[in-house]
């Protein structure tokens, strides 16, 4: 089915089907029908666990919000879902276990320090080879302090990375290394547990400097500039409409990948995407609100797939602690804390997700490990129980709010006469929904006005966040890794994710330590102080919620990867069965 006739359908069917069609089958787990051990050649139209493949292999999906085409600046999911689609890295992940992609194997010295890559032979979707000289010009290109890219932070374990983005060396003297074409060397500063999982994430992609320089300033800006090493390519994109990814026939590994073609389409409205899925016009669709429950009954009935897990997500507020915010409050710490307390978890998950979610009084989410232990088993989160004293007291956090406005020299008699500014994007049911939220707390609690700043284009509202163009905004991040660092050091004084400008010396520390730290006993407890200094002490950011994964499949696709870590979506291993 190609994509004009896919939007046709839309349009001539009205969106209407006669029940829960085109759906059928049910399983916890949709990435169970993983194709890690395809033997089977797509012409014997054979899945890999013996299913008949349906003719088209062809998946219909939601538009990714890509913020960026260029690797070095990717820090968001949606921006790394296209990646996952159109690059290898030196590893994938399948099923939740890193595997090696872009090489074939790999040592490590003893003392932890060097890491040696073996690449696999693999092309370029124009047939330029893919060697080892192009990991090395990506590193380069991340430390380019010009280009100012979000995740640049991730190559400093790198020996003389950080000194080189510094200006205080030159690139020679940074430890990468192109040995030959087909061997790579990385040399760290000290010892790193998780720098295997760092070069897994998009930004360690090899890039192509000539397709750069073809496209000068502009190159990142259009998914057609992208070239392909990975499973797909792109083929068709409008931006906030659709793109069209096809097999990359130059991939290494492309007689493993089943899917022809990944069809994405700009679809707003929650209610919109489920009459389509449920007329076979999507593939897979994420669940909220009231179509929770409708759709577990349609999985538990057979009629489709269920995917559940945990997520490695958290879901926060923050502030803007800088003396220029619009208000000129939110540099206050017990103004952030009256104003963070106001915004109860639950509540918020009851009213805007239809009691989704786990209500979350810290930054780090579950499933995160310091070494053999989960982290958020073995220390508490920080604000739960302070946060119990305030709740629903109006006149406490009043108090609390007077404190700061006279720290601030701005104390006030009428609270009704000051305004803060919330950053909020999009016009869809739940984004409206919680800027409902967000005015209806404050106001009822501290009696002061929320000026809700609405961008409805994503790359716009992105653009806001880092211009610090809030007082009050949201925020969802990701684990990359699995190590509270992931959270952690989003908030380490210039970080480029750290919208608010938050800056400590104290917290800064606590992060100099942890980079040097080996003990994972140790570890934990530096975690634990610096989520408490982020969260309670100086109120930060306000904690929401722990994210899951909660989506339902077309029966006929299968394999279809939910990553715990990097994008929200995993194709290479997808297939369509006959129905």
């Amino acid at each position: 089915m190609r994509l004009k006739r896919f939007m046709h359908l839309i349009l001539v069917t009205g969106l209407v089907a006669s029940g829960i069609a085109g759906c059928g089958g049910s399983g916890k787990s949709a990435s169970g029908d993983t194709a890690a051990t395809q033997q089977t050649s797509q012409n014997d139209k054979k899945g890999p666990n013996g299913e008949a493949l349906a003719t088209e292999q062809i998946a219909h999906g939601q538009q990714f919000h890509v913020i960026t085409f260029d690797t070095a600046q990717v820090g968001d999911s949606e921006s790394g879902s296209f990646f996952l689609a159109t690059c290898e890295g030196l590893f994938r992940e399948n099923n939740g276990v890193l595997e090696n992609a872009g090489c074939e194997k790999y040592e490590v010295s003893e003392d932890g320090l060097t890491y040696t890559f073996h690449l696999r032979k693999n092309k370029w979707s124009d047939g330029v080879e893919v060697v080892a000289s192009q990991y090395v010009d990506t590193v380069e290109r991340v430390l380019n302090a010009d280009l100012a890219c979000p995740y640049a932070f991730f190559a400093f374990p790198i020996k003389n990375a950080e000194k080189y983005y510094n200006g205080e060396c030159e690139f020679k003297e940074v430890g990468v290394e192109a040995v030959d074409d087909y061997t790579l060397k990385f040399t760290l500063e000290a010892p790193e547990s998780y720098f295997i999982d760092k070069l897994s994430y998009t930004m360690f992609d090899p890039i192509r400097v000539d397709n750069i320089e073809k496209y000068g300033d502009t190159y990142g800006t259009d998914a057609m500039q992208t070239l392909s090493c990975g499973p797909y390519m792109v083929q068709e994109y409008t931006a906030s409409q659709s793109t069209v990814l096809v097999k990359n026939p130059e991939y290494w590994d492309a007689e493993n990948v089943y899917l022809e073609e990944i069809d994405l389409q700009q679809i707003d409205e929650t209610a919109t995407q489920f009459q389509l899925f449920e007329a076979g016009q999507l593939d897979f669709v994420a669940a909220s609100g009231d179509y929770l429950k409708k759709w577990d009954q349609a999985a538990s009935e057979g009629k489709c797939q269920l995917f559940t897990d945990g997520d490695v997500a958290s879901q926060f507020f923050s502030f803007n602690t800088q003396e220029s915010c619009p208000s000129g409050l939110t540099q206050n710490a017990k103004v952030r804390k009256a104003i963070a307390y106001t915004l109860d978890s639950q509540t918020f998950i009851d009213s805007v997700y239809n009691s989704r979610y786990t209500a979350a009084y810290g930054l780090v989410t579950p499933n995160i490990k310091v070494g053999d232990k989960e982290y958020r088993s073995e220390f508490p989160e920080p604000i739960k129980e302070e946060y119990s004293e305030y709740a629903n007291n109006p006149e406490k956090l009043q108090a609390l709010f007077h404190e700061g406005l006279k720290e601030l020299g701005k104390d006030t008699d009428d609270l009704s006469t000051i305004t803060i500014q919330f950053l909020g994007y999009g016009e869809s049911t739940i984004e409206k929904d919680i800027e409902q939220y967000v005015v209806q707390r404050i106001q009822d609690n501290l009696g002061i006005k929320v000026d809700l700043n609405i961008v409805g284009d994503f790359g716009l509202a992105h653009s806001a966040q880092v211009a610090g163009e809030f007082d009050l905004c949201m925020q969802v991040w990701g684990a990359d890794y699995n190590d509270p660092m992931t959270f952690i050091d989003i908030f380490r004084t210039g970080g480029s994710s750290n919208y608010g400008k938050y800056s400590s010396k104290a917290y800064d520390q606590l992060l100099d330590q942890l980079a040097k730290e080996q003990d994972n006993e140790k570890r934990l407890k530096l975690y634990g102080e610096a989520e408490r200094i982020l969260i309670k002490e100086d109120a930060a950011i306000k904690p929401l919620l722990y994210r899951d994964k909660h989506s339902y499949i077309n029966n006929r696709l299968k394999g279809l990867q939910y990553p715990i870590f990097g994008g929200k979506y995993e194709f290479k291993y997808a297939y369509v069965v006959e129905q």
